[in-house]
């Protein structure tokens, strides 16, 4: 016997689906209505694809469900996500009697028989040979055979009309099925008063008909009439089922009777060839319709109601060869089993069971099972259904918001279908408001349930003023009302309305009002805890796990049975305080708590509720005492109890840890929307049952030893136990958005580039979902962990999947996802994933409800917790965590691989991942800690959290010796940090301490950059450089060349620190150089002013320097590396020749050259061209300016460079003839650009003008000169202009003759006469202070030197022009006139100047005589 027969079996309903996009095809016949004349029963029905070869065929099936004049079909694949699989077909008012499915190779065919019609209809499927050909896309992959469902529905060759005639008999009862080879579809159609056999050729669709009929005389309507004349008014002889087989190659129909007679009628010949009564005494039919199932073409299972009992009837068509060859076909009874006093709602056979779906009074329904094993012993085991959600774990604790407790409650994913909230919202507001599903997302419907509710609350209390109090109270009424409405339709939707056997997955499916269910085994222990019933017939299944002992096996069934008892008397609040206090994670409390419950409830109070009655504590204590090896018992359990063995540790298989397959829609088992809800409902079905064990049965620990036995290691196992599969619960209940979470890229980017998130396959989806909230578990399967348990299902990586059922590999693979989820398995698989799910509040719970008892991995959920809390913004929580890590990088496999791998330590080391015992040398410890540490710090520096890598820097500094040669890369990373939160002075002590040269030149340069771009030049220059100063002055040196000269300040702080240090010359160099660069690399419109600028200090600076060192060295320009003085050392001036790199400078030729600045910015106020005379010459540059009316500035470059002035003053004079004879505004102009700081104002320009000429000759020519003055003149009597009079003043007194020459030379004869007449006059004596005389003529004086040519030519000239005008001639007789009274004065003097000398010789040689 099948040691699992009598095991139960449990429900499990695919949960958390998208909502269904129906397709809908109405297909219209053209009969006349026939719903208001027949009332049929909805229907359902299954059908499992049987190509198990093909992957796309595996775990794949229909179910359909009809009502009145609709049928509803439904694929489900569990292994491939079907795109448009429902679809739903109304056959307009026409009632739908029967539907049949059958597979052929390239297509599905559905048969619909209807009160009126017939119909064939073939959905075409795709195959692999098809998907090989590359006909079909990579999303054809996931088509449903429904997705071009209405393509073809409404062609006249899928349908029949039956015959109009029989409108006044409607028929009740259909049958229908296709041939072996598909050519021909049968249909029998019962009518009152006949059978009728409709054969539809499948390539035309034309239809034949025949009537199926006894051989006798007595037609049907007689035998009617025959009843009721003898007082029988039920149609003894009617059909109630019917159903056709295939037999070698022959179609037969099977008809069962109202007289529970079975007989089988040939489709060929229309007879009946064989026929048995299958109740052995005739009586009246019981209250239940008789029902018959086929189980395959030779097996059928009859279902027989009597007056007071009912049975099921297993037969077979026997098949014998007669004497005389000829073929005899009987039907045999192979099985009866006596049915149970219930009503049968559906059932269905196979070779083995018998499926049986049961409802009562009270409308509540029962599936149970029958096996037909080779005994006689018989015995119904019952499959546990789902129950409806649970009211009261929906409590409101004070403080609490009911619409949030509400909502949170309702819309948890899988708890309501969201067309089950649509209709109670559309009830709850009794106003006809539809929603399109299709639209309506998980936010949508939740804001418009809200809104319902509260626009009831409002409605409530518009009248009114109501306290906090009342309006709590109110709204926890309205919402538990809305709450009603979820649950009726819920319960409603969720009603069976049949079930049935999927063959070739060996599963059967419950067909639901609006979804499926399927049933699954249970395990050993969901058995003892659901089936009240046969649990004695497990003990010597459980007798193989007490090493065959009966006695022991029957003291575990024994204790079993008062596990099962405890859990129907614990009260509702019992268990939600001890899971809220297993939630709180409070060892204490729970302790409390189960005292609490064991104490019994004598002299109960509020506080005590939740104790057990000490009646029923004494009879516990009874039975457990019946028990013969309790502790063997207890041990058993626990060991049953454990998921995975702690003393083994198997290396993973195909590295599930490192398992980097993305799981497509196709291929995967159970990869599907469906295939990973029934997984997943599974883990947690199994979960919460072995969650109820391990509770009870430390409440009955507590009640055998008490208090005093907290230190037992059973209880601590069990309690560990209990925390394991609550911690499974939760993650089989904790929802969580389907969709990205906010900063999710950003944290994976984080994870990524710290090497922590190796890319394997992303938990979230990026496909836009309705249905946006799923639960934990169901995430981790689709995204990983169904890989990772079919990986380690299969034991050969090649092994198929393709020939395993449902039945085989379900709970196996429920297995290993619960090693993996396991908190205390060795695999690293669930909490890897959940790392990479960067949801940190899950993340923190997880941590949280595993801290304090779970030892395996607490290292790697620090180390996970610690990045989640920095992830979240709480790096001073996440420091201390990191820091308690550090000593165990070591010693779990996970923290080893994700600290260490990539680095030459890992290869080394790669057995701890196998969890070898290997020795670690003091080195191999170190260099972890380094890479750990460096790991954590690239974590901080990616949150920019600078302050706490510094912290992190010094513990890993703490850990190495001071000769370590990490222990630079850890000072420099001090520096970097103190550099990046802007402490400089931390940053530089940091720097000087490291003990690596280059490092430290590098942080010195990273300092001193970064003080220069936050223009902290105070610190710089406080800085005590020490023997870092050469290298200081070298970096920013370095970085003054390398940035632009127009945004340059380092040269002027580079100024002021060899200032500040006294070093004059060097400030002088670089004051020279930035001139220089300004010169050689800037456009800048103030190059020029900061250029004299840089000049001038340069001199000052060289003024300060002794005479000797008054010298800077300068490179030639062009040469593109502009160096500054090397040294102090005095350069001699011969080195400095033609063909140098560098020429020496001296004060004087740097004086020159800010001249020359100077007058190039004056120059550029008033010429754009500028730049094209940079390289002209002083003096050139000088004429430019006297151009440009600068003569002030063309003077003082004149006066620097000792070139002449002349050009520059005869420029002068003509602009002030100019500026006399134009009237215009415009000389002010050029007269504001020179200085006029030191004259009179004067309201004429030309005024100005001849002061500023004046000032300017009086200031520049030099004593005893007269070159500018007559510079002057010359150009001002060229001009034909009148010398002013203050010059012709000045001139006379400086040299009058001169002056004459300069007016007979531009033949001003008339104004050169009255000066020679003025200057003969002084000659002579009158008014000789006017002139350049010393002395007139006097015979006591020295002679005077004539201008006798000037004067002859003037004469000459005078007489000339004297023919022609009388002024001339007057001028010449009057100059006539004064030369020669000046003639005779002087030979009269020159006579007695001769005769005084004649005299005075005399007296000497007499004086010489008388002293001689």
């Amino acid at each position: 016997m099948n040691k699992n027969a009598n095991m139960s079996y449990r429900e499990v309903i695919p949960r958390n689906l998208n909502p269904e996009e129906w397709i809908d095809v109405e297909i219209n016949t053209g009969t006349q209505s026939t719903l208001q004349d027949i009332k049929t029963f909805g229907k359902s029905g299954s059908f499992c694809y049987s190509n198990l070869g093909n992957v796309q065929n595996r775990n794949r099936f229909i179910y359909w469900r009809t009502y009145q004049d609709i049928v509803e079909l439904s694929e489900v694949s569990l292994d491939v996500t079907l795109l448009r699989n429902h679809v739903r077909l109304r056959f307009t008012d026409s009632a739908v009697l029967n539907v049949s499915l059958s597979e052929q190779e390239n297509c599905v065919t559905l048969l619909v028989v209807t009160v009126s019609s017939i119909h064939r209809i073939a959905f075409p499927a795709q195959s692999d040979g098809m998907l090989a050909a590359g006909t079909a896309t990579a999303d054809a992959q996931k088509h449903s055979v429904f997705y071009d469902a209405n393509v073809n529905l409404k062609d006249r060759s899928t349908f029949h009309v039956l015959d109009g005639s029989m409108a006044i008999n409607v028929p009740q009862l259909a049958a229908s099925d296709i041939s072996q080879n598909s050519e021909e579809a049968y249909f029998a159609v019962d009518y009152q008063t006949k059978l009728m056999l409709h054969v539809m050729n499948s390539r035309t669709g034309i239809t034949i008909s025949h009537e199926v009929k006894e051989s006798n005389l007595m037609p049907r309507f007689l035998s009617n009439l025959k009843g009721a004349l003898t007082g029988r008014g039920d149609n003894l002889a009617a059909s109630i089922s019917m159903s056709f087989s295939h037999i070698e190659g022959e179609m037969f129909l099977l008809v069962l009777y109202r007289n529970n007679e079975l007989r089988l009628w040939s489709v060929a010949t229309l007879q009946n060839i064989a026929s048995i009564n299958c109740a052995e005494t005739q009586g009246a039919q019981g209250p239940q319709n008789s029902m018959m199932r086929k189980i395959d073409d030779r097996n059928f299972c009859v279902f027989l109601s009597h007056e007071r009992s009912a049975e099921f009837i297993c037969l077979s068509i026997v098949c014998n060869l007669a004497e005389t060859n000829t073929k005899n076909i009987s039907l045999a009874v192979q099985h009866k089993v006596p049915a149970p006093q219930m009503d049968l709602a559906d059932f269905d056979a196979t070779s083995s069971h018998i499926w049986t779906l049961w409802s009562n009074s009270e409308g509540d329904f029962n599936v149970s099972a029958i096996f037909l094993g080779a005994d006689k012993t018989i015995k119904w085991v019952t499959a546990a259904l789902e129950p409806p959600p649970d009211r009261c774990c929906l409590t409101i604790e004070h403080g609490v918001d009911p619409r949030e407790a509400y909502t949170s409650y309702i819309f948890h994913p899988g708890r309501f279908d969201y067309n089950v909230i649509a209709k109670a919202l559309y009830m709850f507001r009794r106003a006809n408001l539809q929603f399109d599903m299709k639209q309506l997302t998980l936010t949508m419907l939740k804001e418009q349930v809200a809104q319902a509710v509260e626009d009831e609350i409002q409605s409530e209390l518009k009248d009114f003023v109501v306290s906090d109090e009342e309006y709590l109270e109110i709204a926890t009424r309205l919402w538990d009302r809305f709450y009603s409405c979820c649950e009726q339709y819920h319960i409603k939707s969720s009603e069976p309305i049949g079930l049935a056997v999927l063959g070739d997955m060996d599963a059967v499916c419950v067909v639901r009002r609006q979804s499926f269910a399927l049933l699954r085994p249970c395990e050993m222990l969901e058995h003892l805890m659901l089936a009240e019933e046969h649990t004695d017939d497990v003990t010597a299944f459980v007798a193989s796990y007490c090493r065959n002992d009966p006695t022991a096996a029957m003291s575990f069934v024994q204790l079993m049975k008062i596990i099962t008892q405890l859990e129907k008397h614990l009260t509702d609040d019992i268990k939600i305080e001890m899971d809220k206090n297993l939630y709180q994670r409070d060892d204490k409390v729970i302790a409390n708590l189960l005292h609490r419950i064991t104490a019994g409830d004598e002299g109960l109070d509020d506080y005590n509720s939740v104790a057990l009655p000490r009646r029923y504590i004494d009879q516990i204590q009874l039975k457990l005492q019946t028990i013969l090896h309790l502790d063997t018992a207890v041990n058993m359990l626990l060991d049953l109890l454990a998921i995975v063995d702690q003393d083994a540790y198997p290396e993973p298989i195909n590295g599930l840890s490192k398992s980097t397959r993305f799981l497509q829609s196709t291929g995967a088992l159970f990869g599907s929307e469906y295939g990973i809800s029934i997984l997943a409902e599974t883990v947690k079905q199994m979960a919460m049952i072995r969650f109820s064990v391990c509770r009870n049965l430390l409440i009955l620990q507590y009640i055998i030893y008490g208090q005093a036995g907290h230190k037992n290691f059973s209880i601590k196992t069990n309690i560990n136990f209990l925390n394991s599969y609550y911690t499974l619960v939760w993650i089989s209940e904790t929802s969580i958005s389907l969709n990205t979470p906010v900063n999710f890229e950003v944290s994976i980017q984080r994870l990524t580039r710290a090497q922590l998130f190796s890319g394997y396959t992303r938990p979230y989806s990026s496909q836009i979902r309705l249905n946006s909230q799923t639960t934990l578990l169901c995430l981790f399967l689709q995204s990983k962990g169904l890989f990772s348990a079919l990986s380690m299902l299969l034991k050969e990586p090649n092994q198929p999947l393709d020939q395993l059922s449902m039945r085989q590999t379900l709970l196996q693979l429920v297995g290993f996802i619960n090693q993996m989820l396991w908190p205390e398995a060795w695999n690293d698989v669930f909490p890897e994933w959940l790392f990479g799910t960067c949801h940190h509040i899950i993340i923190q719970d997880y941590v949280r409800l595993l801290s304090g008892w779970c030892d395996e991995k607490a290292i790697s959920r620090c180390f996970i917790l610690a990045v989640s809390l920095l992830d979240c913004g709480e790096p001073q929580k996440s420091i201390s965590l990191f820091e308690q890590v550090a000593e165990n990088v070591l010693k779990e496999p996970f923290l080893f691989e994700q600290v260490l791998k990539n680095t030459p330590l890992y290869s080394k080391l790669e057995g701890i991942l196998s969890r070898q015992s290997i020795v670690l040398t003091k080195e191999d410890y170190k260099l972890a800690l380094v890479h750990y540490y460096l790991k954590v710090i690239q974590l901080f520096e990616q949150h920019s959290a600078s302050d706490y890598i510094i912290q992190l820097a010094h513990m890993a500094m703490s850990k190495l010796h001071v000769e370590d040669p990490q222990l630079p890369m850890f000072q420099s990373i001090v520096f970097n940090n103190h550099l990046q939160l802007g402490h400089y002075e931390e940053a530089y002590h940091a720097l000087v301490y490291n003990a690596d040269t280059s490092r430290r030149k590098d942080c010195l340069r990273q300092l001193v950059i970064m003080l220069f771009q936050c223009k902290r030049f105070d610190l710089l220059m406080q800085l005590p450089y020490n023997c870092l100063q050469e290298e200081f002055e070298n970096i920013v040196e370095s970085r003054a060349r390398s940035l632009s000269i127009d945004q340059n300040e380092v040269y002027n702080f580079l100024y002021a620190f060899h200032a500040n240090k006294g070093n004059m010359r060097k400030a002088a160099t670089v004051m020279y150089e930035q001139a220089m660069r300004l010169q050689v690399d800037s456009d800048a419109p103030d190059a020029l002013q900061k250029r004299c600028s840089s000049l001038l200090v340069c001199i000052n600076c060289l003024y300060l320097v002794d005479k000797r060192y008054r010298w800077i060295a300068k490179p030639t320009i062009g040469d593109e590396k502009l160096p500054m003085d090397q040294d102090n050392e005095e350069l001699p001036k011969e080195d400095s020749g033609s063909g140098q790199d560098v020429v020496v400078l001296e004060l004087s030729d740097i004086r020159r050259e800010l001249l020359h600045a100077e007058a190039l910015r004056e120059l550029s106020y008033h010429r754009k061209d500028v730049g094209a005379y940079e390289l002209a010459g002083a003096e050139e540059l000088s004429y430019l300016l006297a151009t440009c009316g600068l003569y002030t500035a063309a003077l003082k470059l004149a006066r620097g460079n000792e070139f002449s002035v002349l050009p520059i003053f005869e420029s002068l004079a003509a602009a002030c003839v100019s500026t006399s004879e134009d009237k215009s505004k415009d000389a002010w102009t050029w007269l504001q650009n020179n200085d006029l700081a030191d004259l009179a104002h004067r309201n004429s320009a030309a005024d100005m003008a001849w002061s500023l000429l004046q000032k300017l000759v009086v200031d520049n020519e030099l004593s005893e000169s007269t070159l500018i003055r007559k510079a002057v003149v010359n150009r001002i009597l060229t001009l034909n202009a009148f010398v002013p009079q203050w010059l012709y003043d000045s001139y006379k007194l400086a040299n009058s003759r001169e002056l004459l020459l300069l007016y007979v030379k531009h033949n001003r004869l008339l104004d050169a006469t009255e000066l020679a007449c003025e200057m003969i006059g002084g000659m002579l004596g009158a008014g000789s202070e006017y002139f350049d005389f010393k002395h007139s003529v006097n015979v006591t004086n020295p002679q005077l030197s004539f201008p006798i040519n000037t004067i002859d030519l003037l004469l000459h000239g005078l007489q000339i022009n004297g023919k022609e005008h009388i002024e001339y001639e007057m001028a010449h007789v009057k100059l006539e006139e004064e030369v020669a009274r000046y003639v005779e004065t002087v030979k009269r003097t020159t006579e007695d100047k001769i005769k005084l000398a004649i005299l005075t010789e005399r007296e000497n040689r007499q004086q010489q005589q008388i002293f001689g």
